[in-house]
């Protein structure tokens, strides 16, 4: 039967909830053979993993079907962020209620004295983060001389945020003979030394290789540098995601991309590392209720974070290593559903991609991004899809119906709806791909392709937009004929409102500003000049 060594007080709970099949990692820690066992478990954010490490310390928390009443607590909860410390106290407390199981939470940013009524209160369990359970630990208020079993989750994260020393202090400070159950998406060398130090004969449990990113679909869009907004909103106009997390690498690029994002219509909300406690749950809530579609993050603010199953992810800067790309990505595709990551990689740190996509070890398409015509058909069909009549009509929409039909010309009453519905999107971007093929993955073992345009070069422009009809089929042998050079020598072109710029490699922009400056009879009106 599903969760067949779990404790039945706890089956029950878990029924109640409708889980009916352990993830791979919950039926991990329920076999016998690990009971009383300290775990090394590789296992990323969405595969179950709280449900399981509160399996696993049922031992030390029941008496039977019953919770043991205690005085201080058996068993430690250590999360890298409020946000993750909230959630786990929260699904440890409907796991453990019917057993009469009580969980304290200690984190940051909230009072001290309510946390110390709550760990006076008989909790079993503790569930907070490193800063502040030292803290408690100082004041006297937190007592460990009893616990049973101490879990870090999320251990690669607390060492990269900073917290080996709270952590060492933690694990210091409880008994010897506890059981250790560390949790870790990733296992770099710093994790594995802690699990070194303070585990007994580990059981080292890999569930992340089997489960990691398996429904997550990879998408690298190679963008000029400038384009890589443009290219944004196209993703996420094309792609419509209910819910979706932008990550860029500094909290002033955070601003500017949420300002702007806000400015074109997308219902966005941010998060930096400057946000107070405060604003940064009010960024979250309007995520989780949706008044907010868009995330815009830096990866530390976006740490532990407790939102719903993402749709999509999107790296608007590029990772610096690919355990980090996979943390990022792995905020989707959790839990069976469906999730698409998508990397916008400007042509100078293609090759950074493709080590990122290999490191990582995930299959990526290379394509170009979606363009002005991908996302009016993607509207189109959308558009056909959700405003079929569905369900029933009442008298009075119908009665409303019969009225407008008898007054007006039924192609254009539909006409008008679909504007209406048209209007309401943010406007998608005329984005125009880089001339050059899109790249496939790498071979295991091969190397990356070498370019087939320049990367780096002069910037030109041209008096010519989309105003006048601008297209990059048009633009190219214009410039070509007129600088006499070939397509090779052309980089990215840009669409602007009334003119265009372009790249030119280096080695015949000098030649090709001569050239364009010389009277056109086809085309006397267009000039160049460089940017």
């Amino acid at each position: 039967m599903p969760f067949s060594h779990a404790n039945p007080t706890l089956q029950a709970a878990l029924a109640a909830h409708g889980y009916t099949t352990p993830t791979a990692v919950q039926a991990a820690v329920l076999d016998p053979a690990y009971v009383g066992r300290d775990l090394l478990v590789s296992a990323r954010t969405g595969s179950g993993k709280t449900v399981g490490f509160g399996l696993a310390m049922a031992d030390a928390i029941l008496d039977g079907e019953k919770a043991h009443t205690v005085q201080s607590p058996l068993a430690l909860v250590v999360a890298p962020t409020r946000e993750l410390a909230m959630q786990v106290q929260r699904e440890l407390t409907w796991l453990y209620a019917p057993a009469g199981g009580k969980v304290a939470a200690c984190v940051g940013g909230m009072e001290y004295r309510a946390q110390m009524r709550a760990l006076s209160g008989g909790a079993q369990i503790v569930v907070g983060t490193p800063g502040r359970l030292c803290d408690l630990v100082d004041k006297g208020a937190l007592d460990l001389s009893k616990l049973q079993v101490l879990v870090l989750d999320e251990a690669d994260e607390m060492l990269d945020m900073g917290f080996r020393d709270e952590l060492e202090k933690l694990l210091q400070t409880a008994p010897a003979e506890r059981r250790t159950l560390l949790f870790s998406a990733t296992l770099p060398d710093a994790t594995l030394g802690l699990a070194r130090r303070y585990q007994k004969e580990a059981v080292r449990v890999n569930v992340a290789t089997t489960e990691a990113h398996a429904d997550i679909a990879y998408k690298v869009h190679v963008v000029a540098q400038a384009d890589r907004e443009a290219a944004l909103v196209n993703v996420l106009r094309h792609l419509d995601a209910p819910s979706a997390i932008v990550f860029l690498a500094t909290r002033e690029g955070v601003h500017h991309l949420h300002s702007r994002l806000s400015e074109r219509g997308f219902p966005a909300a941010a998060l930096s590392g400057d946000f107070t406690q405060a604003e940064r749950s009010r960024a979250l809530q309007a995520l989780r209720d949706g008044r907010a579609k868009v995330l815009v993050a830096t990866d530390v603010a976006a740490r532990g974070l407790d939102v719903p199953a993402l749709d999509l992810v999107v790296h608007f800067d590029l990772p610096m290593d690919h355990a980090t790309l996979l943390h990022r990505s792995g905020r989707t595709g959790r839990a069976g559903r469906k999730g698409t990551a998508v990397m916008l990689v400007p042509p100078a740190k293609r090759r950074l991609a493709q080590r990122l996509v290999a490191g990582a070890k995930v299959k990526a398409v290379w394509t170009d991004p979606p363009s002005l015509a991908d996302v009016m058909a993607a509207d189109q069909s959308r558009l056909v899809r959700d405003l079929a009549p569905t369900g029933e009509l009442s008298e009075e929409d119908r009665s409303v119906a019969r009225q407008l039909l008898a007054e007006h010309d039924p192609e254009a009453l539909v006409a008008s709806l679909v504007k209406a519905r048209r209007e309401s999107n943010p406007a998608a971007e005329d984005v125009v791909a880089s001339p050059r093929a899109p790249e496939p993955s790498p071979r295991p073992g091969a190397g990356p392709p070498g370019p087939s345009g320049p990367d780096q070069g002069v910037w030109f422009r041209i008096n010519v937009g989309r105003e006048h009809g601008a297209d990059p089929r048009r633009l190219l042998p214009l410039i070509c004929r007129r600088g006499n050079i070939t397509s090779a020598d052309v980089g990215p072109i840009r669409i602007y409102g009334n003119e265009s710029r372009f790249l030119v490699a280096d080695p015949v922009a000098d030649s090709f500003e001569q050239e364009v400056r010389r009277p056109d009879r086809r085309e006397p009106n267009v000039r160049f000049l460089r940017a």
